[in-house]
């Protein structure tokens, strides 16, 4: 059996993949707090936003600037209505016009039927990098 928690996190991603503001922020609580790692001034997407207004600021910044190209849910993982989503993407960055490609662990926290709380854990230097259009440096495995 699916939890509550899983199915708002999928029917979250469900509308996150329309890139329709109208049907994402419902999937928010009023208070919801939304962080992605990274300094707002170099990618405009990045910081800590509280509310679906600042929410769909930082979403209307990610769509402009950023096209999907693959995106892969490997698997999804809940207790006590924090969900870890763990997955990989590939996009390209606008204006560079450069792709990373990068893993991701995505934590939310549900209640309610309600996305509260949203944190992006992925390669935020890479990102910036990548937007930017500056070369990027590999680390040896």
């Amino acid at each position: 059996m699916t939890s509550e928690a899983i199915l708002t996190i999928e029917a979250y991603f469900d509308a996150l993949g329309t890139r329709d503001l109208e049907l994402i922020l419902p999937h928010f609580a009023p208070d919801a707090t939304w962080t992605i790692p990274g300094d707002p001034a170099l990618t405009p997407w990045a910081g800590c936003r509280t509310g679906p207004e600042q929410i769909r600021q930082s979403l209307t910044a990610f769509f402009g600037a950023v096209e999907p190209l693959a995106f892969e849910l490997r698997n999804m993982v809940e207790a006590d209505g924090r969900v870890l989503a763990q997955g990989r993407y590939v996009s390209r960055f606008h204006p560079s016009g450069q792709v990373l490609e990068s893993e991701m662990i995505l934590r939310f926290t549900v209640t309610g039927g309600l996305i509260t709380d949203y944190r992006v854990f992925e390669d935020s230097l890479g990102i910036t990098r990548t937007y930017l259009g500056e070369p990027l440096t590999t680390t040896p495995p």
